[in-house]
């Protein structure tokens, strides 16, 4: 009687553990953080990038989340703009959460040609993207002022609108 009881108990400790994995699936309304275990979770469960976005977009997540989430992931930025716009996400969207992430231009244009994106709607998304001058992998975006002797403005110098010294590297 006893072995019953045991083997009863031990079913509901069962189906009791298993459930939080259960519940942890694509959600609408996903935190990056949250959407990141889930990508890494499917990823290491074996599933594409593709079967990831076409999962998690089925479930309503928001594709720029996702598109982070995967590339913040460690999955290659050129894979997952493939992915994400193969799976149906707007071009724009994922355009801007791969920069945004850090992709290089570069990749996301490798990943847009290969999901079949025009060459012109491509340019026009990167182009509207507010990051993309910032990730382009040739360095940071001249976002900043300069300063020391490498082209700082300056003034005051008796009002020559030409300059003919040049910058030393440091």
């Amino acid at each position: 009687m006893q072995l019953h009881g045991l083997k009863r108990f031990l079913a509901a400790a069962a189906i009791a553990l298993a459930a939080p994995v259960a519940l942890a699936q694509f959600q609408p309304g996903m935190t990056l953080i949250q959407a990141e275990a889930q990508v890494k979770a499917r990823l290491t469960s074996g599933a594409t990038l593709q079967q990831v976005a076409q999962e998690a977009l089925a479930a309503n997540v928001d594709a720029g989340v996702l598109t982070a989430a995967m590339i913040n992931s460690g999955a290659d930025a050129s894979g997952v703009v493939q992915a994400m716009i193969g799976a149906g996400a707007p071009l724009q969207t994922v355009v801007n959460a791969a920069l945004a992430a850090g992709a290089t231009v570069e990749s996301v244009q490798q990943g847009a040609s290969a999901a079949g994106v025009p060459a012109d709607a491509l340019q026009a998304a990167i182009a509207a993207s507010p990051t993309a001058g910032v990730s382009t992998g040739a360095g940071p975006a001249s976002t900043s002022t300069p300063t020391g002797s490498a082209g700082a403005g300056g003034g005051g110098g008796g009002g020559s609108t030409t300059s003919t010294s040049t910058a030393s590297p440091s």
